[in-house]
């Protein structure tokens, strides 16, 4: 048998005789020729062995001499094909090869010139090109190949100004104890209270930033938007400098604190004990208490409260940060649970920190750090570190917890199984709410919208005059008005849906030590409960729905 090429098509010549003829002899005679890439016409192979057998039992009954030759066309050639998908948003452009049926590849030049051609002239990458050209080569003809090959450059909008403290103990030190010189925590002591002199630098502005434009795949621009100038928020005791207006500085001697956009300089207060013998404190500044704050006192500060001693108070309020170096400890009550009577009571607009904590209720809007050990306490916080932040191995034993984002601790709960209700609702709750309301008023638009369809099905009854056609009217029009109204609250409830998910998304438990049986998770209404003892550990949602997993 012969193959012969033309225009792509491949055709075979075989001269009938009695010798037996198959389609494997065809593929293979057509794989020795180099043709075996090539598009295989199956159709045409059958109709070539039917004619074949034909012609053969003719010369088998002398009808018709050997050798007649047969032509078919049996395969074809076809170059490799190539189409593009380009995202939506004009950001990505994927390149898909069609791997040739015995043809021509496709070459680097020749994509990136039908890509320009498809309207891709920006953000090329020449290693994804060179990579898709040369597996599109090796693939199995027909099979398809895909590979980005084109990225945009995401815009970088601008910052605003930013605000940097610059003296560190600005910020909160995050239940660091100081370490002596024979490398031992002295768990009471958190260094130095900060302190600064009139003239002394608080806080610089940063200027905003320009950001950077973005380009879309098409070459088109996408702007950035600069960022801007946020103006001091001028606060008592802090002064902007008279030769830059970008520092600020202290106006009087006292403890620096940050606040929104600008930093304060608190008056402080400074006592040695509080007890009888000083009464309640109430000071609109920063208050040090260098002993104790015993049982059935308060301190009331506008600013930091810093206790080096202990704390067995009945409350303990601070604008700012709540610093105990020894121990908040409260009087033991019979169960430790969400609405319990709490003998002391610690509240902070900033961090608590302390280093142990039992049967007291702490509430702040920032984080709660105690290094050793919490039992049975009602907390509201962001987070919680059981330890220090950067090496949780504390424990927490019982209690109640509402929390922004989650726990991060040595050992949760203990071998006598105490219960702890962990409620990782604090900023869903709100979110919850408002849901509540809105399908409310939904429920409210629906219900007009039923009495209006009941109203015009009463008017469909009655002969039609002039006064009731302009009342159908009139309530048609009612009707879509509610039902526009109805729409646009279930889409504002989806969109708060989608926020409530992405927020417990972000909230989770790291146990590094051992979690024990009944810590009871909450996730919205989602529930999951330990029942037995659990090594390293993380609570969190998975596909959606809270689970314990291992922590690696």
């Amino acid at each position: 048998m012969q193959f012969t090429e033309h225009n792509n098509s491949i055709k075979i010549t075989v001269p009938v005789t009695l010798d037996a003829l198959s389609a494997h002899d065809v593929n293979s005679q057509l794989q020795a020729a180099g043709y075996g890439r090539c598009l295989i016409i199956q159709d045409q192979i059958t109709n070539l062995l039917v004619e074949y057998q034909q012609i053969q039992q003719k010369i088998k009954e002398k009808l018709q001499a050997p050798g007649v030759p047969l032509t078919y066309r049996i395969a074809e050639k076809r170059d490799a094909e190539l189409s593009f998908e380009i995202s939506e948003d004009q950001m990505s452009a994927a390149a898909i090869i069609t791997a040739a049926w015995g043809g021509a590849p496709i070459s680097a030049n020749a994509l990136v010139k039908a890509a320009q051609d498809a309207g891709v002239v920006f953000g090329f990458s020449k290693d994804h090109i060179i990579k898709l050209v040369s597996h599109a080569s090796k693939a199995e003809p027909g099979s398809k190949v895909k590979l980005v090959i084109a990225r945009g450059r995401a815009v970088v909008h601008g910052q605003n100004s930013r605000f940097e403290p610059l003296i560190p103990e600005m910020q909160s030190r995050r239940n660091k104890p100081l370490l002596q010189s024979d490398e031992k925590a002295d768990l009471r002591d958190f260094g130095v209270i900060p302190a600064v002199r009139a003239g002394e630098t608080l806080m610089r502005r940063h200027p905003p930033t320009a950001g950077v434009d973005g380009m879309l795949i098409n070459g088109s621009p996408i702007p950035a938007t600069p960022g801007q100038v946020i103006e001091w928020q001028m606060a008592e005791g802090s002064e902007l400098s008279a030769t830059d207006g970008d520092l600020l500085l202290a106006a009087r001697d006292g403890l620096p604190r940050v606040v929104e956009n600008g930093a304060t300089v608190d008056e402080v207060f400074t006592v040695k004990n509080v007890d009888l013998a000083t009464g309640h404190i109430i000071f609109k500044g920063s208050v040090v208490v260098s002993g104790d704050v015993t049982e059935g006192m308060k301190v009331i500060a506008g600013g930091n409260v810093f206790v080096k001693g202990f704390v067995e108070g009945t409350l303990i309020e601070a604008g700012g940060d709540i610093t105990v170096g020894g121990s908040i400890i409260g009087h033991q009550i019979a169960t430790a649970e969400k609405d319990s009577e709490y003998s002391t009571e610690l509240k902070a607009k900033g961090d608590i920190q302390c280093n142990i904590a039992q049967y007291a209720r702490l509430s702040c809007d920032g984080n709660l750090y105690v290094n050793k050990q919490m039992m049975h306490c009602a907390v509201a916080a962001a987070k919680v570190y059981g330890g220090p932040e950067d090496n949780p191995n504390g424990k927490i034993i019982g209690g109640y917890f509402y929390l922004d984002y989650g726990i991060f601790t040595g050992n949760l709960g203990a071998p006598s199984s105490s219960n702890i209700l962990i409620e990782l609702n604090r900023l869903v709750d709100p979110i919850a709410e408002k849901q509540e309301i809105l399908r409310t008023s939904i429920a409210a638009a629906k219900k007009d919208m039923q009495d209006i369809k009941e109203q015009l099905e009463k008017l469909k009854k009655i002969e039609g005059n002039n006064q009731i056609e302009v009342r159908k009217q009139e309530l048609h029009q009612e009707f879509e008005e509610h039902r526009d109204v109805a729409l646009a609250l279930i889409e504002d409830v989806k969109q708060l849906e989608v926020q409530r998910r992405e927020k417990l998304e972000q909230a989770h438990i790291i146990v590094r030590q051992q979690l024990f049986s009944a810590v009871e998770v909450h996730f919205g209404k989602d529930i999951v409960r330990s029942r037995r003892e659990y090594g390293p550990s993380k609570i969190m949602l998975v596909d959606g729905s809270p689970a314990i997993e291992p922590f690696i």
